[in-house]
């Protein structure tokens, strides 16, 4: 069936089996197109805007995902805890709880709900030393690392597990003192590369496996001693670093300009898929089933997923996986199993219209809740009570045409600029007040003194005062330092000090990935058509899977 989107207003395709889905789950069909639902839910996650203020409750200062109140724009009108208050007894979950008024809107009373109810400072849990993180785990002396699992001595990553001493990187699985890598796996001493696996002293590399020592190479399979994918012995090789020593600045960026040279000129798969099978999408591994699905692992039977893994029978899902099945329009959750219209749902199952629930069940409409179960807008109900009663709700929001769709973006708790839909769907103050999205201004009248510093070239020429300058970044103009343990690493492996600030690094680091869009054009060894990642007008040759894996995997 054809739809128009009601937001976009472009056409998209609801198939026969998507039909299927909807009705097992019992929820109608979407109104909004796939990429504007998607861009919905981003809308209410934050992931690197980073606060301090006061928990309200023990007065403590921490550190938060909610800015305090702004000297202008708008302001976050709620309650903030920090995880020890919020996790104590010393407030009651179900004091907010209300009876549903059916004379009113769902979504306005879940608004006065949702600002009601106290929120935690921050997501992360049995971190030490690591106050600055969001959404990371079991780490240890971590400073703006996001989305992470049991990670030490790391700072500025994206998606990083089981890393040690590794900066500036963006899906990074078991590595250690790594730097500025995209989608590399089991790394050591792998710099400025992407889709790199098991490689060991790694510069400006691209599509390497098993590879050892090499420089701004692309394409190779156990490998050593290559410069610019053209062999050298070794002291040829270190004879090349000290004409080059990448601790200069001027020298990394003449040898990212020749890598770059090397990576136009092999081959690149159409779509990075791996251990899949009837896939469609981007960077998918040990996947069946899945359709439109990006960054995904361990999933089956799914559509519409980014960033997901560990999950079955779902549709329409961001961050979520572990254990998940029966997913539909669900933003930020892991270990559940038929959950709906929800955002940052930590364990559960049977749970609809919610937010911030950690293990609990049967619930609609309710916000905060632990280990609890049919609670309806935080009021809990006997168990005939709470179906009786959520089936009313569910019949009243068909009625006024509410149930179906996800939270409006004016919900959100966040300013549009601060979420995760600003990197995706990027929208200036203006477009996004018109979309009914909030702003947050809070540090638009923060005037920063600029330190008056120049970065030495060479990493060797840089003294400790760096650590007490206030750094001007150079695409950006925004304020940044450089901090201890940070500069430490630098000189250890004799890196250049950055002239740009972290966001703007993870905003260079995205536009590096393919989008997650896809065109029509042929494989430039077989002539088929192929259905890819890469835009016609893109410089690099691009092969069907086949082809790829015949002459370079």
């Amino acid at each position: 069936m054809n739809k128009v989107c009601q937001n976009c207003k472009q056409n998209f395709t609801i198939e026969p089996e998507d039909f299927v889905f909807y009705e097992k789950i019992y929820v109608p069909a979407p109104t909004f197109c796939p990429e504007c639902r998607e861009q919905r839910r981003l809308a209410f996650r934050n992931e690197r805007s980073l606060y301090k203020r006061k928990c309200d409750l023990c007065q403590k200062e921490v550190v938060s995902i909610y800015s305090p109140m702004p000297p202008s724009g708008w302001a976050k009108p709620f309650t903030v805890y920090c995880p020890d208050c919020w996790y104590s007894d010393k407030w009651s979950m179900l004091a907010s709880g209300r009876d549903f008024d059916f004379t009113k809107l769902f979504f306005p009373q879940f608004k006065e709900l949702l600002q009601d109810n106290p929120r935690m400072s921050i997501a992360h849990e049995r971190v030490v030393n690591s106050d600055w993180v969001n959404n990371e785990f079991d780490s240890k002396n971590c400073y703006l690392n996001v989305g992470g699992h049991y990670n030490e001595d790391c700072a500025y990553n994206t998606y990083a597990i089981k890393c040690k001493d590794c900066f500036d990187n963006y899906w990074a699985w078991g590595s250690n003192l790594c730097y500025e890598n995209i989608i590399c796996r089991n790394g050591y001493r792998t710099f400025w590369s992407q889709q790199c696996f098991n490689c060991i002293n790694t510069f400006f590399s691209y599509d390497c496996r098993n590879c050892q020592d090499i420089i701004g190479c692309a394409g190779l399979r156990n490998k050593q001693y290559y410069i610019f994918n053209k062999k050298y012995s070794k002291k040829g090789y270190f004879d090349f670093l000290k004409k080059h020593p990448v601790s200069s600045y001027k020298e990394t960026q003449y040898l990212k300009g020749k890598a770059m040279d090397i990576i136009l000129e092999v081959p690149h798969r159409d779509t990075f898929m791996v251990k899949s099978v009837n896939c469609n999408g981007n960077y998918i591994e040990q996947s069946k089933n899945c359709q439109n699905c990006f960054d995904v692992e361990k999933a089956e039977d799914c559509k519409h997923l980014f960033i997901s893994a560990e999950i079955k029978d779902s549709y329409d899902a961001s961050s979520v996986g572990f254990k998940t099945e029966l997913v539909y329009e669900a933003l930020s959750a892991s270990k559940i199993y038929n959950v709906h219209f929800c955002f940052f749902i930590d364990g559960g199952y049977n749970i609809e219209y919610s937010n911030f629930l950690s293990n609990c069940h049967d619930c609609f409409g309710c916000v905060g809740l632990r280990d609890k179960s049919y609670c309806v807008f935080n009021k809990q109900y006997s168990e005939s009570e709470y179906h009786t009663l959520k089936n009313k709700i569910i019949e009243h929001m068909k009625k006024t045409k509410e149930y179906g769709e996800f939270f409006s973006m004016s919900l959100s708790v966040f300013g549009y600029n601060e979420t995760v839909a600003q990197n995706y769907f990027p929208l200036n103050k203006t477009a996004a007040l018109l979309f009914g999205a909030n702003w947050n201004d809070y540090e638009s009248d923060i005037q920063y003194q600029f330190s008056d510093y120049q970065i030495p070239d060479d990493i060797k020429d840089v003294g400790d005062d760096i650590l007490e300058k206030v750094l001007r970044c150079e695409v950006s103009g925004k304020a940044y330092r450089i901090i201890r343990m940070e500069l430490k690493f630098y000189r250890e492996m004799g890196l250049p000090i950055p002239r740009r600030a972290p966001l703007q690094r993870h905003c260079d680091r995205l536009a590096l990935r393919a989008p997650r869009k896809f065109w029509q054009r042929h494989c430039k060894k077989c002539n088929q058509d192929i259905k890819t990642v890469y835009a016609p007008e893109r410089p690099e040759i691009v092969y069907c899977e086949k082809c790829y894996q015949e002459e370079v995997a």
